[in-house]
């Protein structure tokens, strides 16, 4: 525009120079041609001035149009060139929009866009799939329902509080079933804080749902089946601690009190006698004592005598007797009699943390805790030994067996360890509301 007002400028000034130029050669050439007019001196200078200056006019003029021609060239170029750009971004642009719609319509997600009045905007094909409605329906029906609950539940200002929403809810069948649905719903802000749309994102996660569930249910089985087996367990534990009492102990009593009467008999009879029947006693006095402590391993008779407490402090003093390398710390406060399923829990858990110490931990101190505070028992037992490697802590046994006995009776079982940093044992244990008025 600027090189057209220059150019028009230039064209505006080129009549009076022209005219003026124009003037002075016909008044010349007709004065000296036709010899009517006299040229003299000044009247030529005046004369050949008027026409150098003319000239110079024109010069001027003919350069100012050259340089207006080549603006407006050059305009006209740099305009090609930001039309050239221009539709170059608007191709790239093109290339891109069909590029995202591409993998939008190809995507299992079900995509939905609308406006906060309800009228959709873009649904891709997922959507109208899983729905069963056509494209052209929901984007020509204004105001037309959305299809997961809770789409539009939520007013602009929760959505300004929090963008984005994500909902995971069933729906019921007309056969009876379950489907599940999960949904993301995002709320997209104009400059002004304004609501301008909204971008709802959703999957069908039965499948999911139906794995977690059956996960759960399978999970559940198996620790019912591990209740049921330690139960099991504990049941044998306690018939074979009867058998060896009522059958084994009493045969060696029986024994033990045959040997001191032929003792007695043949005391001064026969030596020989006398000391094979004393060798006979203290065998059966042996295989009794050998037998004693595997029916107190099997179902400890101070825990049903004399509660958990004795019978703990009976389990440490004899593990002290057989690891006196060891050092030993234990805080045992008062406890109130606990139900016998609780107290077994305990003295089990206590037992097997013990033998795996002095089985695995290569450990120089052990610790152990129990207190009632306020409506739980709390159960610790430490040690500084090697730590217990990952794979090991997963698959071992015996810490199973601790952790299922802990949940058997709602508790909860925790255990921190690594190579290196030795193991802690932590349980806690609900009590029962007389177990809690007597522990205050």
């Amino acid at each position: 525009m600027q090189s057209e007002r220059h150019t028009e400028a230039i064209r505006a000034g080129w009549p009076a120079p022209l005219g003026l130029l124009a003037a002075g050669v016909s008044g010349v050439l007709a004065g000296w041609l036709g010899g009517r007019v006299d040229l003299d001196a000044p009247l030529l200078l005046a004369a050949v001035g008027g026409l150098l200056a003319s000239g110079a006019v024109l010069a001027w003029c003919a350069g100012q149009t050259r340089a207006a021609r080549r603006a407006e060239a050059a305009a006209l170029r740099r305009q090609a060139d930001e039309l050239a750009q221009s539709r170059a971004v608007a191709q790239d642009l093109q290339r891109r929009e069909q590029f995202y719609h591409t993998i939008l319509e190809d995507i299992p997600e079900m995509i939905c866009r609308w406006y906060p009045d309800g009228r959709i905007s873009y649904v891709n094909e997922a959507y109208c799939r899983h729905f069963q409605v056509s494209r052209e329906e929901l984007l020509q029906h204004g105001g037309f329902p959305l299809f997961h609950p809770g789409a539009s539940r939520f007013d602009a200002a929760l959505y300004r509080a929090q963008p984005v929403v994500v909902m995971e809810f069933p729906l019921p069948q007309a056969d009876g079933t379950q489907r599940w649905e999960r949904w993301v719903d995002r709320a997209l802000f104009e400059e002004d804080g304004t609501i301008r749309e909204f971008q709802s994102v959703g999957e069908d996660i039965t499948a999911r749902k139906r794995a977690e569930q059956e996960t759960t249910r399978l999970l559940e089985e198996n620790r019912l089946l591990a209740r049921m087996a330690l139960a099991i367990q504990e049941e044998e534990r306690a018939n074979l601690a009867r058998e060896l009492h009522d059958e084994l102990g009493q045969s060696l009593t029986a024994i033990r009190a045959e040997a001191e009467c032929i003792l007695q008999i043949n005391r001064e009879r026969s030596p020989t006698i006398s000391e094979c029947a004393g060798s006979i006693s203290a065998v059966a006095g042996q295989v009794y004592g050998v037998v004693r402590g595997m029916m107190h391993r099997l179902r400890p008779s101070l825990l049903d005598d004399l509660g958990l407490v004795a019978a703990l402090t009976e389990l440490l003093r004899q593990w002290r007797g057989h690891h006196p390398e060891l050092v030993q710390e234990a805080v045992l406060e008062p406890l109130p009699r606990l139900t016998p399923a609780l107290e077994l829990v305990v003295y089990r858990i206590v037992q097997e943390a013990l033998t795996n110490i002095a089985k695995h931990a290569q450990a120089s101190r052990v610790s152990l805790t129990l207190r009632a505070v306020d409506a739980v028992l709390e159960l610790s037992v430490r040690d500084d030994g090697c730590g217990i490697a990952r794979a090991a802590n997963e698959r071992g046994y015996g810490l199973i067996g601790m952790r299922e006995r802990a949940l058997a009776v709602g508790g909860q079982f925790q255990i921190t360890t690594g190579p290196g940093m030795g193991t802690a044992i932590s349980v806690v244990l609900p009590l029962t509301e007389r177990e809690v008025q007597h522990a205050t």
